[in-house]
């Protein structure tokens, strides 16, 4: 019997809940621009749990702050990120508020 015969793989759920292209985080210093996350991709399903590592100032805690409209002031975001099919990214604060408390 073959690997391949013996094993199964748990099914993959379709729905998609977080897909995330190239994005990009940036911040404004008097010294110039600092890129804190550079074209991250990544898709998450429903089922599914997403880890992410990295070494300290590698952009774990930006990623997360810009996928919930929570960077400082001086932030700025690139690409695309929707959410059960919704662009997040760039929407107004009363919508992410609302996206906040009933759905993240």
């Amino acid at each position: 019997m073959s690997l391949s015969e013996t094993a199964t793989q748990a099914p993959q759920p379709a729905n998609v809940l977080l897909e995330v292209n190239d994005l990009r985080v940036t911040f404004a210093t008097p010294d110039g621009d600092v890129t804190a996350v550079n074209d991250l991709n990544f898709t998450l399903r429903a089922g599914e749990t997403l880890g992410i590592v990295g070494e300290s100032g590698s952009g774990k805690s930006q990623t997360a702050f810009a996928l919930m409209g929570l960077l400082a002031t001086n932030g700025r975001i690139g690409g695309s990120a929707t959410f059960n099919g919704r662009e997040t990214l760039n929407l107004p604060e009363r919508e992410l508020n609302t996206l906040r408390a009933e759905q993240i």
